[in-house]
């Protein structure tokens, strides 16, 4: 954990909240109950000596008792992706998140970093549904008031590493967002694991990351979609941003273009031009490669296909 130190907000609230909201495990919780605890605000009182728990329970206990005071106190120390999952779950499933979002490897491309359950299963030595119940166990955990608060400064992390890119980063440009929030870890699986544990609040579509709704970005596809489909040739991207009825205009950002250009890269069958232009690849291909051989004439394969990208 570092030093520094930020108003932790609704510490009032969440001093009365119920132990459930902690994160903690059922059989932590009965312990803390049957010695007459009930609120996050009692983890601050002396703890059972928890004869019945194990020491990776004993030392999940310790560790969310002091994060909880912190909170209740208004001041709980910051924490990176790595020190929040430490935190909140036991040793066993934070190597399951870790390993099933991919989270040590920064370079490895989204498609890694989506792991399935059978893969995630077989890296632990495990059952595909012994993996999935893992994780659900520990996505219950983090779903939780205590922890959820905890990982609010990730969640404006990486609200603001998308609206510094207009609204959407895809894979490539994420993974170069290696920042403190993330201690390390892979920002794409970062990024995906945020996504899912709060649907809504991330959004993945279609390959890219976006801050808008799935329902707004699906508004802005159609719209661009109906818009290439229509037209006769190559239309400016400046254009079709500009003109973008309310319903699918992105909101808090000065413009529409990032996330038409994400949506251009990841639709099937769409172009963008280098120019800033978008087609159909189907109907407005001939018309690039015309443009492309009258500029540059007779050219290697390789050039070609740079300039299609």
């Amino acid at each position: 954990m570092t030093s520094a130190r930020a108003p932790f907000p609704g510490a009032d609230g969440l001093r009365h909240g119920a132990l459930q909201a902690s994160g903690l495990p059922a059989r932590i919780l009965a312990v803390l109950h049957a010695s007459g605890l009930a609120t996050l605000g009692d983890l601050c009182k002396p703890l059972p000596a928890g004869e019945k728990l194990d020491a990776d329970d004993r030392a999940l206990l310790s560790r969310v008792a002091a994060y909880a005071c912190a909170a209740c106190e208004g001041r709980p120390p910051p924490l990176n992706l790595v020190e929040w999952l430490a935190l909140f779950l036991t040793p066993r499933l934070a190597d399951v998140v870790h390993l099933h979002y991919g989270l040590e490897d920064p370079a490895a491309p989204l498609d890694r970093h989506e792991a399935k359950l059978r893969e995630t299963g077989f890296k632990l030595g495990l059952t595909r549904e012994r993996a999935r119940q893992l994780l659900g166990l520990a996505f219950k955990a983090l779903r939780q008031a205590l922890p959820l608060g905890a990982a609010d400064p990730l969640y404006r992390a990486a609200v603001d590493a998308l609206h510094s890119a207009g609204g959407v980063l895809d894979a490539p440009a994420l993974a170069t967002h290696n920042g403190s929030p993330w201690g390390g870890t892979s920002p794409v699986g970062a990024f995906l694991l945020l996504s899912q544990l709060v649907p809504g609040r991330i959004v993945l579509y279609r390959g890219f990351f976006s801050e808008f709704s799935a329902t707004r970005v699906e508004r802005t596809e159609k719209v661009l979609h109906d818009r290439i489909a229509a037209a006769k040739s190559l239309l400016p991207i400046s254009e079709i941003a500009a003109s973008l009825p309310k319903s699918a205009r992105p909101p808090g950002v000065p413009s529409a273009e990032p996330l038409l250009l994400a949506l251009l890269r990841h639709m099937p069958d769409t172009l963008a031009t280098r120019d800033g232009r978008a087609g159909l690849a189907g109907r407005h291909g001939a018309e690039l490669l015309h443009e492309t051989l009258a500029t540059i004439g007779e050219a290697p394969l390789r050039t070609l296909v740079d300039a299609f990208n």
